[in-house]
């Protein structure tokens, strides 16, 4: 049971794996942020950088993930079959975005 102060969260994460068991692709969750405590303009800036990495997050996990499905028997780092290792910030999203639509 998870007791919260008002704010819901849920968390869903899957794995793909094929007749023999080697794992494929493993989805990952991402948390929404929740909203700023205060009105203040840094506190808002935050929540806005906040709120543009968790896009940003979410767009690498589907482009990986569906990486990952397309190269199923070919042989590519674990980290883009499980998802660890993701990018901690806005730069490094980007980037690995970038990396995963230039693979073909």
């Amino acid at each position: 049971m998870i007791i919260s102060k008002g704010l819901f969260t849920a968390k869903l994460e899957a794995e793909h794996r094929d007749a023999e068991g080697n794992l494929i692709a493993r989805s990952v969750s991402i948390q929404a942020q929740s909203p700023p405590q205060c009105a203040r303009f840094r506190c808002v800036w935050k929540f806005f950088l906040q709120v543009i990495l968790c896009g940003l997050l979410s767009t690498y996990h589907r482009k990986r993930f569906l990486y990952a499905e397309k190269k199923r028997y070919k042989i590519i780092p674990m980290e883009y079959r499980t998802g660890e290792n993701s990018p901690e910030n806005i730069r490094q999203t980007i980037w690995g975005i970038i990396k995963f639509s230039l693979r073909r």
